[in-house]
């Protein structure tokens, strides 16, 4: 009975299509938590099973990944109780990407309270992450069999190649910052190669394709959405750096300067680096080079000072604004053979989004 009343309330709910992305996402967050929950581990241990490893699933994020692959599903013409599950894979692939994260760029606070590592410890953090992942291979197993035949299949090397492309990203990421200690020494196509693999794909383009899949889109549907999946991709990124550098905890739910504290080679750093007086310049340097615990937060500030005197936030921010508009244009190109609605329209919003967020 509550399985009927839960694909009811997942159908009703494809029917009512607001206008804006937030809105989307707040209608069927719920959803895909419950979906989540039904996964989580009970019985012994208990304070491993309830608290560490329930600890960033429970916490909840913005669920904007599950959010761009059920509207996806709906753009192509699938049923929502189908993209369910898949949605909540998505999000648990989060919560374990986050964990460990976290724990790699030390950053201590998530989601509006203390990191994993800095409530249970490092090696509790990273065993509950761990667990995550073995949820969430269970979780696409499932997923791939509701699916069926050559669709399920589909759909799980799709989350495979999310997940392997993800990982590496991450060793992009920390190539750049443990490797590359001189700011002047690293490239816009570094720092592009970095955030694709790391966020931009697993974000918002592998979302929407996982989507499509569920919708019934074939391969060569899927190589094409890539014209407006990368820019989108890239520019969520770029905005996510901006807030990094720009936001407050209050507003964003998580450690602000992060950036700066880790050497993570940024647009905004990029832009800086070509635009500051020698002085200036060199006192980046000095800054970047530091280890982590050798950084004052005197010149964490000073150094996003400078990213906003010299111009290098706005620089970024139009830059994202650009990428998304790009996006939008392809996506209009790409999708004339999908009828103009509100489900359109409404993924056309998502894109916009991305440039636009606070958070």
């Amino acid at each position: 009975m509550v399985k009927v009343q839960k694909e009811a309330l997942a159908t009703e709910r494809s029917k009512v299509v607001p206008s804006e992305f937030g809105e989307f996402i707040a209608q069927n967050k719920e959803m895909v938590y419950q979906k989540l929950c039904e996964y989580m581990p009970s019985g012994d241990p208990k304070d491993f099973n309830n608290k560490m490893v329930r600890a960033y699933p429970d916490s909840k994020g913005q669920y904007r990944r599950p959010s761009y692959l059920l509207l996806w599903t709906l753009l192509y013409g699938g049923n929502l109780d189908d993209a369910i599950l898949p949605a909540a894979i998505q999000q648990l692939s989060e919560d374990y990407f986050l964990i460990h994260d976290d724990w790699m760029d030390k950053n201590a606070w998530r989601r509006g309270r203390p990191s994993e590592h800095v409530l249970f410890g490092e090696e509790y953090a990273i065993l509950a992450g761990d667990t995550l992942h073995a949820i969430l291979w269970k979780m696409a197993k499932d997923a791939m069999l509701a699916l069926g035949g050559k669709r399920g299949n589909f759909y799980f090397d799709k989350v495979y190649d999310i997940m392997m492309k993800t990982h590496q990203g991450q060793y992009y990421d920390l190539r750049l910052t443990n490797e590359v200690k001189d700011i002047t020494k690293f490239s816009l196509e570094d720092y592009y190669q970095s955030i694709w693999a790391k966020s931009g794909y697993y974000t918002v383009c592998g979302p929407m394709q996982c989507g499509a899949i569920i919708g019934g889109a074939d391969e060569k549907e899927l190589e094409k959405m890539y014209a407006y999946g990368i820019p989108v991709g890239k520019a969520f990124q770029i905005k996510d750096d901006i807030l990094d550098a720009s936001s407050t905890v209050e507003i964003l739910g998580k450690t602000i300067g992060t950036d700066v504290m880790e050497s993570t080679k940024t647009l905004i750093l990029l832009h800086a680096v070509q635009n500051a007086p020698t002085p200036v310049l060199n006192k980046l340097k000095k800054i970047y080079a530091k280890p982590r615990e050798k950084k004052t937060d005197a010149e964490v500030q000073y150094v996003l000072r400078m990213f906003k005197e010299l111009g290098s936030l706005d620089y970024a921010q139009k830059e994202s604004e650009r990428l998304a508009q790009e996006a939008i244009e392809n996506f209009n190109k790409l999708s004339r053979n999908i009828k103009e609605g509100p489900i359109k329209r409404l993924a056309r919003d998502s894109i916009a989004n991305v440039a636009k967020r606070k958070k």
